[in-house]
């Protein structure tokens, strides 16, 4: 059986690795263009990232932090946000236990080509064509590959037609970014009502008049990011903030500043059969909550149970069944039809700032919402945000909130709390934390 997994950024090295941890017996082909420089920012992950990691390569945390520089992260500090408090926290929960990992986004694919075992082409992928049995790759040297399934990971589209949707519900759509030398003081200082939090480390969110700055420390540098409209501000305008905001926090950077747009998407049919979008390929919402590794996971996660698992069993591959690929489809459409939704979510009670980007980004999530396909997912949504709104105030009264989530020791429990309602990647307690937060539940 040939699988073929074509790109060189993240979502393909995790497919090219995950495919060769569990699935040796396939004929596996990774392509890659290697003149397609990447972005090489410092990228924020999820929980379960860890458990996926160590399942690859085994490694130790001093052995990751000496490969991919790898810092702890205990969840997001958001500052300026919304008008009712300087600043609030989203965990992982349990609550200062669970955490995830900053990663370079460049060693991480280092890393991980060590454990692909394929054969690797180098070479432009100018087509990929699909009668839902098996892919043919078409190459800019005029060769071709037929395999019986694609794992697609090149990245954004060129061109969008009438499968990919916009999100037009998100207010951003383009990134400044630049890069500092490293510092090996991450600690995070959190008031908490009458509560100090430390944390090691943690992602930074902070609001300014144009958008918002992401903070991502690694042991070597830390990745800082301007989230941004450009169609409601210049880049100088953008640049001259960002100085105003580096000077604040006495830091320079370094090297070469990059400003990337971006557009907020999903394809709605993410599979046909022969051939998988996944990352970038197949959906981007802008990086507030870090959702991309955590995407690309499922989607491997997913292709493995249904897809490959019934390849591995069979000489041949057969037409997969029309009703389960639609089943497929609507996952993964919906999947990231919520994570838009969370993210759109918190620009909904403006900033400190009260300016031309946040006075559109608070009116514009309610007026472009209309436009989504699925009234179900609405109305999970607002079914989750009164559940949450039950949980103990997480700013004012920290340690109920805290033990409150303790409690939840078995499923039992959990079940009759709410806490196995999933929306996207979060729980009951990630739409308190951050609906508090924001000054939701006070509106």
């Amino acid at each position: 059986m040939k699988i073929a997994v074509i790109g060189g950024g993240t979502a393909g090295y995790i497919a090219a690795s995950h495919i060769s941890k569990h699935f040796p017996q396939f004929n596996l082909y990774h392509i890659y263009d290697s003149t397609i420089p990447t972005i090489g920012v410092g990228e924020g992950t999820i929980p379960y990232f860890l458990t996926w990691l160590d399942k690859i390569t085994n490694l130790s945390y001093a052995e990751l932090e000496k490969r991919c520089h790898i810092t702890r992260k205990f969840g997001i500090s958001f500052e300026n946000w919304g008008v009712e408090h300087e600043q609030f926290f989203h965990h992982f929960y349990p609550v200062g236990e669970t955490y995830a990992y900053h990663i370079s986004a460049v060693e991480i694919v280092n890393l991980l080509q060590e454990y692909i075992c394929a054969t690797k082409i180098d070479c432009q992928v100018i087509d990929v064509k699909s009668n839902g049995i098996s892919a043919n790759i078409i190459f800019a040297n005029n060769t071709n590959l037929e395999v019986d399934l694609a794992i697609d990971a090149r990245g954004f589209p060129k061109s969008f037609d009438d499968d990919y949707i916009q999100m037009s519900w998100i207010p951003t759509n383009a990134a400044l970014i630049r890069q500092t030398p490293g510092d090996n003081d991450h600690l995070i200082e959190l008031k908490m009502g009458s509560h100090l939090l430390k944390y090691q480390s943690a992602t930074r969110s902070i609001a300014r008049p144009h958008g918002w700055i992401f903070t991502i420390p690694l042991t070597n540098r830390t990745s800082y990011g301007y989230i941004y409209n450009r169609n409601l501000n210049s880049l100088s305008e953008i640049e001259a903030d960002f100085d105003e905001f580096f000077l604040h926090e006495k830091i320079t950077y370094s090297g070469q500043p990059k400003n990337i747009n971006f557009p907020n998407f999903t394809v709605r049919n993410c599979f046909d059969g022969a051939v998988f979008k996944i990352g970038n390929t197949s959906a981007f919402i802008e990086p507030l909550e870090a959702t991309a590794i955590g995407y690309i996971l499922q989607q491997v996660e997913a292709i493995s149970c249904w897809v490959l698992r019934a390849f591995a069993k069979v000489d041949q591959r057969e037409k997969l069944d029309e009703t389960q690929l639609r089943v497929f489809n609507q996952y993964f459409l919906n999947y990231a039809y919520k994570i838009s939704i969370f993210v759109g979510w918190h620009y909904t009670m403006g900033s400190r700032f009260n300016t031309k980007f946040w006075e559109f980004a608070k009116d514009n999530f309610y007026q472009e919402i209309t436009k989504l396909e699925n009234d179900q997912l609405l109305e999970e949504f607002y079914s989750l945000l009164e559940l949450a709104a039950q949980l103990p105030h997480p700013i004012e009264n920290f340690p109920e909130f805290s033990s409150t989530l303790a409690e939840i020791t078995n499923i039992f429990t959990a079940l009759l709390a709410g806490f196995t309602k999933t929306f996207g990647q979060w729980t009951k307690p990630s739409f308190t934390e951050v609906g508090y937060g924001i000054g939701y539940f006070s509106n």
